[in-house]
C-alpha cells in the first residue's frame, strides 16, 4: 500500500515538473529590443557616408517581424511582430545615434532572422528635392549574425539592424536602392 502511494506521488511530481517546465518556457517570456543604424561606411578620403547633396534617406517599413528558428520558414506562425505599425526612419539621422524601432516579448527559443516590407524609399537632395526609389522585391530578410540568439525568460536582448546604401547607386537615380543589411546582438 505504501509503494502505491509513493508511486502516485512520484507520478504527480513528474507531471507537475513537466507542466511547470512547459509553462515557464512558453509563458514566461524574454524581450527583444530592435534598433536601427546606418553604419559609417565613409567614402575613401571624404570622411562622409553620403554625398553632401543627399539630405535625407527616408525608409518606411510596413512592419518588422522576427523568425523563431526550428519552426520552419514557410509558416507565418513562426514569425512574430516586433514593430506592428508603419514606421518611417530617416537613415541620415541614425548615422551616429541608433533609433529604437520597437520591442516584443518572445517565448523561449532561438530567433534567427528579421523580415520587413519596405513600403517607401525617398531620398531628399539639396538641389532637386525628393526622388522616390524602390527596394528590390519590396521586402528584406536579414539573418541574425552568429546563427541568431536565444530568448530566455526574463532576459532582454538588444538587436541592431544595420542598414546602409551605396552612394553611387543613390546618385545614379535609376529608381532602385539595394540595401546592405546585417542584424546583430549589441551590448
Amino acid at each position: 500500500m505504501a509503494k502505491g502511494k509513493a508511486a502516485v506521488i512520484l507520478v504527480m511530481l513528474v507531471i507537475g515538473a513537466i507542466s511547470g517546465y512547459f509553462f515557464y518556457t512558453r509563458y514566461v517570456q524574454g524581450t527583444v529590443v530592435l534598433s536601427i543604424s546606418d553604419p559609417p561606411l565613409a567614402q575613401l578620403g571624404s570622411g562622409r557616408q553620403y554625398d553632401p547633396s543627399i539630405l535625407h534617406i527616408y525608409l518606411t517599413f510596413a512592419r518588422m517581424e522576427i523568425h523563431q528558428g526550428g519552426l520552419g520558414n514557410p509558416s507565418n506562425s513562426s514569425w512574430y511582430t516586433i514593430v506592428g505599425s508603419q514606421k518611417t526612419v530617416d537613415m541620415i539621422s541614425v548615422l551616429t545615434v541608433p533609433e529604437t524601432l520597437g520591442s516584443a516579448r518572445l517565448a523561449t527559443g532561438t530567433y534567427d532572422e528579421l523580415r520587413f516590407p519596405v513600403s517607401a524609399a525617398v531620398v531628399t537632395f539639396s538641389n532637386i528635392g525628393n526622388v522616390t526609389y524602390t527596394i528590390p522585391s519590396g521586402s528584406l530578410k536579414v539573418s541574425v549574425t552568429g546563427g541568431g540568439f536565444q530568448s530566455s525568460p526574463g532576459a532582454t536582448v538588444n538587436l541592431r539592424l544595420a542598414l546602409s546604401f551605396d552612394d553611387n547607386e543613390i546618385l545614379a537615380m535609376n529608381g532602385r536602392l539595394t540595401p546592405h543589411a546585417t542584424a546583430q546582438i549589441v551590448a
